[in-house]
């Protein structure tokens, strides 16, 4: 009898243990998911949405004729063209402010700022050498206090224009 008493504590005691060992590899887990999930308010969230988005507003074919009445630009050959002080499209308007009209409405209207969206930031700047040199667009509605962004790099020699997109949430 006393033989099997002994079995049966035995028996409880490594139950015991490994209810133990299961807590703390548990509570360790759940430590090591919150430090992962945890990332402080107001930073940026790369997007991989927004930099699809941005590579297809680039291509967005505008109202704006450059040198042929039937060749529209599209936005991103409108920034190379109001960073390199062209004035006018054929139609009269200013490049910079049909660039400035047609990226203001496809970025509120794709987003749907003002009724899901808080707002967004759109800045376009022309880099040589790794330092901006000057500011080709800058646009803004809302206010941002936590956003999601990415960058998208046009090519235009002998820099680039680096432009980001942050939406606000």
């Amino acid at each position: 009898m006393m033989n099997l008493m002994k079995k049966d504590r035995k028996a409880q005691e490594e139950m015991v243990g490994f209810v133990l060992i299961m807590v703390i590899v548990a509570v360790v887990f759940l430590v090591i998911l919150g430090i992962m999930i945890r990332k402080p308010a107001g930073s940026e969230k790369e997007s991989k949405d927004i930099y699809q988005f941005m590579e297809s507003m680039m291509e967005y074919t505008t109202d704006c004729a450059i040198n042929n009445e039937i060749d529209y630009e599209k936005i991103g050959g409108l920034l190379k063209e109001c960073h390199s002080n062209h004035s006018t499209c054929l139609n009269g308007k200013g490049i910079c402010d049909v660039l400035n009209d047609s990226s203001f409405k496809i970025i509120e209207k794709s987003w749907n700022v003002g009724s899901y969206y808080k707002g967004f930031i759109f800045n376009s700047t022309y880099i040589e050498n790794n330092r901006t040199v000057e500011g080709v667009l800058s646009l803004q509605r809302g206010n941002c206090t936590s956003f999601k962004g990415a960058e998208y790099l046009s090519p235009d020699y002998p820099g680039s224009i680096v432009s980001t997109l942050k939406i606000c949430f």
